[in-house]
């Protein structure tokens, strides 16, 4: 499997748990889900030289055929737009992504 099918998928497994998780606030639960969804669309997509998945590739976020962000990148994807407010796009999880793994400290 592809880096770029990882990330989607795991992508994918977060809105479901997003939507799993809904009975708080079902709007900004199917909202991030939403958003999980085409980000995954979009990762799904990417080219092999993709910045992002460079950066998570160094970071050793790909083991086997599991895609690890890590708690901060776990914690980014099931929050990401869950507020009022709209975060960003697509392009801008994977930024954030690969932003949280780089500024972990390395085990």
């Amino acid at each position: 499997m592809t880096r770029q099918l990882l990330v989607a998928e795991f992508l994918r497994a977060q809105a479901a748990w997003r939507l799993a998780r809904a009975d708080g606030d079902p709007v900004r639960a199917a909202r991030c889900a939403a958003a999980l969804l085409d980000a995954a669309a979009y990762a799904a997509a990417l080219a092999d030289t993709d910045r992002s998945l460079a950066l998570l590739a160094g970071a050793g976020c790909f083991r086997g055929q599991v895609f690890d962000p890590g708690s901060r990148g776990m914690s980014i994807a099931r929050w990401w737009q869950y507020r009022d407010v709209p975060q960003a796009g697509p392009k801008d999880l994977m930024a954030a992504l690969a932003a949280a793994v780089a500024a972990a400290p390395r085990s």
